[in-house]
């Protein structure tokens, strides 16, 4: 039987609440020009974490009523906003066909909340919206309801793939034909200090101090000391090629292909060889009918942990072959920190935008490279090349992978 021909997955809409600013510009401005958007964090209680990526000014009031802003928290009122500028920006004026959002911990800050007032006040005086506040799939909901979407509309918790993996999910709704116009997305408000001291207590977070904010994310360098912690939303518009042209729409790039696995090995802790990591990028390039030398640009998941960024090297070499050494790698963290569940999304983002400049934004505070990571990183300085082609991968607990392939508009 003939395969059946496969719809062309376009992105017509962008929206984003980063720590970089509200804008897609302002997010690939400080992308591309490596200035880190962290900042100290302002914590009831002290942590060897005192820095992260916060997105300041965010006013919910600008997106939501005064009760919807009452009834609803951070990750909510922040996926809510992102949602609404990808469908103004994509100019869509009737209900896309699905929804598939990614989160790794949802509403985790109001459940500590809850439990704060049940153990010092008793189960009455906790918020009766409690519950509604912090369940992951509410987010989603909530913009659901706002665009009246009646398809699927799901929440995708794969830790720190989870957006990624709502990009492939949307993807292959476009592809097969399931939907003309779908929204993917992803959220994260993790910087509160029940989340923020269990990453301390696994010692994945950074401990520089406040007075060096700027240079805290160092993604494969040899002085990185661990995560730094970022929050923030973005939503992608993907519509069909017949959709878009029919309606005139702009087009910010194309999705070709994605790919998951799971390392099955630990916890916290990727494979060392990179090996099931290199094999989720053969399948999404594969998945976009492209050999793996069509990369142009590889943005990695470079969380400036010392296990992480050993193990991405590995698998980049073991994808790419001899390519590897020849491929441009930026690592986006270095500069917004790490939105956890978000991240893919958010850094997607920037992967659209560089391949519509043409440029690799550099990966900043790569001063001192790690010996074990000796690949062409970007160090520190931004430069022009013709970028067609681009893979964004990301890399979970629970040995979640992920990764997805972009190509020119």
């Amino acid at each position: 039987m003939a395969e059946a021909a496969r719809n062309r997955v376009l992105v017509t809409g962008i929206g984003v609440e980063s720590c970089a600013g509200g804008t897609p510009d302002e997010l690939w401005d400080a992308l591309s020009a490596g200035r880190p958007a962290i900042s100290a964090l302002e914590l009831e209680q002290p942590l060897p974490c005192q820095v992260g990526g916060v997105v300041r000014g965010f006013d919910p009031r600008e997106h939501l009523s005064a009760q919807q802003v009452r009834r609803t928290s951070r990750f909510q009122q922040m996926l809510f906003a992102a949602a609404m500028k990808a469908r103004a920006d994509a100019g869509l004026r009737t209900a896309p066909g699905a929804l598939y959002v990614g989160t790794g911990g949802g509403g985790l800050d109001e459940a500590a909340q809850l439990v704060t007032v049940l153990r010092q006040s008793g189960w009455s005086r906790m918020n009766r919206l409690g519950l509604l506040r912090l369940l992951p799939n509410q987010a989603a909901g909530l913009v659901a309801q706002e665009l009246d979407i009646t398809g699927p509309v799901l929440t995708i918790s794969t830790a720190c793939a989870s957006s990624t993996d709502a990009i492939g999910a949307g993807m292959r709704a476009v592809r097969d034909g399931t939907a003309d116009v779908v929204l993917v997305g992803g959220v994260e408000s993790w910087l509160d200090l029940p989340c923020l001291a269990s990453f301390c207590l696994l010692d994945a977070l950074s401990q520089r101090p406040a007075a060096e904010a700027a240079g805290a994310s160092r993604p494969f360098d040899r002085d990185r000391d661990g995560m730094v912690p970022a929050e923030g939303a973005a939503v992608l518009v993907l519509e069909s090629e017949r959709s878009a042209l029919r309606r005139g729409a702009t087009v910010h790039g194309e999705v070709l292909g994605a790919a998951s696995t799971c390392d099955a090995h630990h916890a916290v802790a990727p494979r060392a060889d990179g090996s099931v990591a290199a094999r989720t990028i053969e399948l999404a390039c594969a998945d976009a009918g492209l050999d793996t030398a069509a990369v142009d640009l590889v943005s990695a998941h470079g969380t400036s942990t010392p296990l992480n960024d050993r193990a991405e090297t590995a698998a980049i070499k073991l994808a790419f072959g001899s390519y590897a050494r020849h491929v441009a790698i930026t690592a986006p963290k270095s500069v917004i920190g790490h939105a956890c569940g978000a991240c893919g999304i958010l850094e997607s983002v920037g992967v659209l935008l560089a391949i519509r400049d043409k440029y690799v934004p550099p990966t900043a505070n790569l001063e001192n490279p790690d010996p074990d990571c000796d690949l062409d990183y970007t160090p520190m300085v931004g430069r022009p090349v013709p970028i067609n082609v681009a893979i964004k991968q990301n890399f979970g607990f629970g040995g979640q992978n992920s990764a997805v392939v972009f190509g020119a508009a």
